[in-house]
């Protein structure tokens, strides 16, 4: 997780149109302000699954990680392909947890929406059994409401670490 993997160009431009019109619909909740109305909501909604993708890890249990996402969400990991699927984000949280991965924190600096779409912004830090930083970076997710609730429907992260030379 040292280097990110090259974004194709239809990818990048889908995650560009997606932020562009939530941006264009509302001013995003940064840390430290308070939202109000239909944000707060969302943005209560976004860290309660946040919360639930960590007890995820805490737990070890990688269907618990992949049930916050959509069943056709796609991840965009550093140094790798497009994870697409429920099934595929399982088995990639699954790898995760079996490199040694035992606690995450994440957090939201930013959420906002427009009707059944979202975006966060924030950072997160991935721990070892142990307590050490294993990785730290920054991440932005679309969250899409499915049957009244909140999930990950696009899922991109990067490590903040210098990157390792060979």
């Amino acid at each position: 997780m040292h280097h990110l993997p090259n974004m194709n160009t239809n990818c990048r431009f889908g995650l560009i149109v997606v932020a562009a019109a939530l941006v264009a619909g509302a001013r995003p909740v940064a840390a430290g302000q308070r939202p109000s109305g239909a944000n707060a909501a969302v943005r209560a909604a976004v860290e309660a699954s946040n919360k639930k993708f960590i007890d995820g890890v805490a737990k070890r249990d990688a269907a618990l990680i992949a049930s916050t996402y959509t069943e056709d969400a796609e991840a965009y990991p550093p140094n790798s392909d497009a994870v697409k699927g429920r099934a595929a984000l399982q088995k990639l949280w699954q790898s995760v947890l079996d490199s040694g991965i035992a606690a995450f924190e994440l957090s939201t600096s930013e959420v906002d929406s427009a009707g059944d779409l979202a975006y966060e912004v924030g950072t997160y830090v991935m721990k070892t059994k142990d307590g050490k930083v294993a990785d730290r970076g920054k991440y932005c997710v679309v969250w899409k409401r499915v049957g009244g609730q909140w999930l990950l429907h696009r899922d991109i992260w990067n490590t903040s670490l210098p990157e390792v030379k060979k």
